[in-house]
C-alpha cells in the first residue's frame, strides 16, 4: 500500500486517506456502470431539457474544482452554453441567479451551505428548472432536492466513495467523472475507450512513482506553486488546496495557469520554491507547457526547484526540470485533454499525504483545532 502496510497507515492516522486514494480506479468503474443503468432516465431528462437552455454548474471547494476540470471537455461537445459558477459567488448576489438555466449541483457532501442555499434559492423562484444534483451522499440535502421533480435527477455513487478521510481524493475523482459523463453522455463510447486507460495509469502511480513523490516530501519544501493549463489549470489550484489543508498549513501554496505564470508571478522562481508543472498530454499545448519549464529551469535560482508531471516516460519530457513523475499512460495523447486530469490529481493526493506525514500531521483529520470543517460553517443571511 503506497510503500508501507496498513499497520503504518493507522499509526500517522492516515489509513482511511490511503485506501480512499487505492480506490479510485475501481470506484471510476462501478461509477460508470451505475451511470449506464439510468441511461434511460438520463436521456429522458435530458430529452425534457429545454435545447436553448445554459447549463449552469454550481459548488464550492474541491467540489467546484472538479467541475471546473470538466469544462473544457463539455464545451468542446454539449450544444448548450455550459458555465461553472461558485456558489461562494452566486450567494453575495442573488440578483444573479436565473432559472432559465439546466442547474447542476456539485459537492460530495451534499451539504455544503453556500451551493445548498443557492440551489433553493433557484428551485423555489423556479420549480420547474431541471435540476442535477452530483453528490456522494444520497441522504444529503442537494440528493433530497433532486427527488421532489420528474425534472430532476441524482445518479447514486458506488458504496465506499466516501468513507470518512478529510481530504476529496475519491470524493474528488468521482464528481468530476460523474460531471463529464452526464452532462456529455453522447461521449460515454469515448469514456469506455479511455477508462482502462486511466485505471492502468492510476495502478502504475501507485506502484511505481509513489516512492519517489515520498523521497520528495521528505525534502520539506515548504513553498509549492503549481502550473497548468486549461483542465489541468484547475488540477493546479487542487494541488495548492491539498497541500495547504492535508499539511494543516504548514506548506505555503499558489498555483497559477501555465502560461500566465510568465506575466509576473514567476518571479517566485528568484527564491526557495518548489514549481509544480503539469503537462499536457495533448501535444499542442504540451509544447506551450515545456517551453515554461524549460524557461524556468534556465532563470530559476539555485534555491529553487522544478518538478514535471506527465503522461508519459517521454524522453524530452524527463529532462524539464529536477524531478519527473508519469503516469506511463502515453494513449492519454489520443483523448480530449481533460481526461487526463482524473490522473494528474493523484500526484496532488500523494503529494499532500507524505508532505503531511513528513510534517507530523494525520492526513485522515489534519486539523484537529476545528479551524477547517469537512463542511464547511457558514452564516447564510
Amino acid at each position: 500500500m503506497l510503500n508501507h502496510n496498513e499497520a503504518y497507515w493507522q499509526q500517522k492516522g492516515a489509513s482511511l486517506t490511503v485506501n480512499a486514494i487505492l480506490n479510485q480506479p475501481r470506484l471510476w468503474q462501478q461509477g460508470f456502470e451505475q451511470i449506464k443503468q439510468q441511461q434511460r432516465e438520463i436521456t429522458a431528462f435530458w430529452q425534457a431539457c429545454s435545447p436553448h437552455a445554459r447549463i449552469l454548474i454550481t459548488g464550492a471547494g474541491s467540489s467546484l474544482l472538479a467541475a471546473q476540470a470538466a469544462l473544457n471537455l463539455l464545451r468542446s461537445v454539449v450544444s448548450r452554453p455550459v458555465e461553472v459558477i461558485p456558489a461562494t459567488d452566486l450567494i453575495l448576489q442573488p440578483h444573479a441567479m436565473t432559472s432559465d438555466c439546466v442547474l447542476v449541483s456539485v459537492s460530495s457532501s451534499g451539504n455544503t451551505p453556500e451551493t445548498v442555499n443557492v440551489t433553493q434559492q433557484i428551485l423555489s423562484a423556479a420549480p420547474q428548472t431541471p435540476y442535477l444534483a452530483i453528490t456522494i451522499n444520497s441522504a444529503s440535502t442537494l440528493a433530497q432536492l433532486a427527488g421532489q421533480s420528474s425534472s430532476r435527477l441524482c445518479i447514486p455513487s458506488p458504496q465506499g466513495t466516501s468513507n470518512g478521510s478529510f481530504a476529496a481524493t475519491s470524493e474528488f475523482t468521482l464528481p468530476m467523472w460523474y460531471v463529464m459523463l452526464l452532462l456529455a453522455p453522447e461521449r460515454w463510447s469515448e469514456a469506455e475507450r479511455v477508462l482502462p486507460v486511466l485505471q492502468r495509469g492510476a495502478r502504475y502511480f501507485f506502484e511505481h512513482q509513489a516512492a519517489g513523490i515520498e523521497r520528495w516530501a521528505g525534502e520539506r519544501r515548504n513553498n509549492v506553486v503549481a502550473l497548468g493549463s486549461l483542465s489541468l489549470k484547475a488540477i493546479a489550484c487542487e494541488t495548492s488546496l491539498k497541500l495547504l489543508e492535508m499539511g494543516n498549513g504548514q506548506v505555503m501554496t499558489a498555483w497559477h495557469s501555465m502560461l500566465e505564470f510568465r506575466h509576473g508571478p514567476k518571479l517566485i522562481v528568484n527564491r526557495d520554491a518548489t514549481v509544480v508543472g503539469y503537462l499536457a498530454a495533448n501535444r499542442d499545448i504540451y509544447r506551450y507547457d515545456k517551453d515554461m519549464l524549460v524557461e524556468l529551469t534556465r532563470e530559476r535560482s539555485p534555491h529553487a526547484q522544478i518538478v514535471a508531471i506527465g503522461h508519459d516516460a517521454a524522453s524530452d519530457a524527463a529532462q524539464l526540470g529536477d524531478r519527473y513523475f508519469h503516469f506511463a499512460s502515453p494513449e492519454l495523447a489520443e483523448f480530449h485533454e481533460s481526461w487526463a486530469a482524473m490522473l494528474y490529481v493523484l500526484f496532488a493526493q500523494l503529494a499532500g499525504l507524505y508532505c503531511a506525514i513528513e510534517r507530523g500531521v494525520t492526513p485522515d483529520m489534519p486539523s484537529h483545532d476545528g479551524k477547517v470543517a469537512k463542511v464547511a460553517k457558514v452564516t447564510v443571511y
